[in-house]
């Protein structure tokens, strides 16, 4: 707490709020072994279901078979996809990275198989890349 009121003070803020909230922690400490192993188990799961449907969204538009010269854009009319000038990697490439993942591999072993970094697997994991489907085709 000493902390929080040095940190508004210094900065001559009466709130005292951290700037980085942390992640806010489940109560584990009454929570029985095999309660635990529920809860891993359920995030496991959604973790799983996530990954095989942002797998099968790039599926989709690969298997549409279109020109390599069509231009995917999304709502915003902003390329996506393979046809963004800022992706690296093919949509072909991705989806095996999905099944490695979904085999079982840990992200530095996809990274040292694919040639591919790390953060940037762990960003298409999570959605935060190559997440956006396209709407419009040019």
């Amino acid at each position: 707490m000493t902390q929080l009121k040095n940190q508004g003070d210094l900065f001559g803020h009466a709130d005292t709020t951290l700037f980085c909230q942390k992640k806010p922690k489940t109560d584990s400490s009454n929570l029985s072994g095999l309660e635990r192993e529920k809860q891993r188990y359920n995030e496991i799961c959604a973790y799983r279901e996530r990954l095989t449907e942002l797998r099968a969204n790039i599926q989709s538009f690969s298997d549409l078979g279109l020109d390599p010269s069509t231009v995917l854009l999304s709502d915003a009319s902003v390329r996506v996809g393979v046809s963004s000038p800022k992706a690296k990697y093919s949509d072909q490439d991705l989806i095996h990275c999905f099944d490695l993942r979904l085999a079982g591999l840990s992200l530095r072993e996809i990274s040292q198989k694919m040639d591919i970094p790390i953060r940037t697997l762990r960003d298409i994991f999570s959605g935060k890349r190559r997440a956006v489907i396209p709407t419009k085709f040019k």
